[in-house]
């Protein structure tokens, strides 16, 4: 256990003398989840307009479209990033017509122009920019310029398992949306090999080392493998994918959290949660829930949704942090501690619009004529 002195140093970083910050750990000290549960469009709203602060506040480049990666007591609004600003575009669009916001739409072109002034290249989230580009707004150039990215991919060495899955899935969505069987052949390969590396359980290992996956990882590698189970229609994928699906639903605690990393055999292996894993993994049950019959994964999706609900708190003067959802919580535990990650509210909006509308995010990836 951590000395009360080394645990006063560790903290020092992220200056907790300051009233927001002090604020922020008294209520986490008094317990955790205990926000209003507002409805979901409240809640979708207040991450949207947190996410367009981020794109506002953006300190590499204000203004132009690019999104910082984030907040954090200890540097303040994060830079500008490439990856965040691909992976938003997908989530502005269908928010723009839910909300009935369209300057949520102009905000997304100005993030594909960001993304079509950088030079090719392996960023996934500037690829599936470029593909929900293509996809949602017919974009001219889009298509084009993330196959070429894509192709870089092909080159690129892939170690982890999550890694290997991100690519398939994006080699995958372009093989089929441009017709190019390298990338679709490539994908399969990939897939093949992420396959290999599932243990008995379903727990998938982060690195070589055998040690706890984080949840984020594990997510990331579920939904992955959810959509290659799609494009693909690969039973195997969907196989892979259930087993981890239906262990991290059985870990599920009544309140809807869960630990923020696992070891092998779904033993918890964190005294943390991870926001944007659980996030994550909520748009992972709503998008199986959307692909078989029957109502295996709602309780699921509900728990974990109103956990999240109520840790979002959208009260308070400052705007860095309200609306904000932590990286981890308590927020002093865990990796990316005292953070307010932008990928956090991206997943969380996901969620909350593929469990009211019934879309898909991103969208389903469909050959040229249809």
């Amino acid at each position: 256990m951590m000395k009360p002195s080394a645990w006063f140093d560790a903290l020092l970083p992220y200056k907790p003398w300051r009233s927001g910050q002090l604020r922020w750990m008294m209520l986490d000290l008094a317990g955790t989840a205990r926000q209003p549960e507002q409805d979901p469009r409240t809640h979708l709203r207040a991450s949207l307009e947190w996410l367009c602060r981020a794109q506002d506040a953006c300190p590499t480049e204000p203004g132009c479209g690019c999104v910082s990666a984030g907040w954090s007591f200890e540097s303040g609004w994060l830079p500008g990033s490439i990856d965040t600003t691909g992976w938003l575009v997908e989530t502005y669009l269908p928010a723009a017509d839910y909300l009935v916001w369209p300057l949520l739409e102009n905000r997304a072109r100005a993030m594909l122009n960001v993304l079509l002034a950088q030079p090719d290249g392996t960023s996934l989230g500037r690829i599936h920019g470029l593909i929900a580009g293509h996809v949602q707004l017919g974009h001219a150039d889009c298509l084009e310029r993330a196959v070429r990215s894509a192709h870089t991919l092909l080159d690129a060495p892939l170690v982890s398992v999550v890694h290997l899955a991100k690519v398939a899935h994006t080699l995958a969505a372009l093989g089929i949306l441009a017709e190019d069987a390298v990338l679709s052949q490539a994908a399969q390969k990939y897939l093949d090999a992420v396959l290999t590396r599932q243990t008995p359980c379903g727990w998938f290992a982060d690195g070589s080392a055998p040690i706890a996956t984080p949840l984020s990882v594990l997510a990331c590698t579920l939904r992955s493998l959810i959509e290659l189970a799609v494009i693909l229609d690969d039973q195997r994928a969907l196989q892979s994918a259930h087993r981890i699906a239906h262990a991290l639903r059985d870990n599920l605690s009544g309140d809807g959290l869960l630990a923020g990393a696992y070891d092998d055999g779904w033993m918890p292996a964190a005294n943390h949660v991870c926001m944007s894993g659980l996030a994550q993994l909520t748009t992972c049950w709503v998008r199986l829930s959307q692909l078989e019959p029957g109502a295996i994964w709602n309780d699921a999706i509900w728990r974990a949704l109103a956990w999240i609900k109520r840790n979002q708190r959208t009260e308070g003067e400052d705007l860095a942090t309200r609306d904000a959802l932590p990286n981890t919580v308590p927020i002093w535990r865990g990796p990316g501690a005292f953070g307010f990650d932008s990928m956090n509210a991206k997943y969380f909006a996901d969620a909350l619009m593929m469990d009211r509308v019934g879309i898909t995010i991103p969208s389903a990836a469909r050959k040229k004529n249809q």
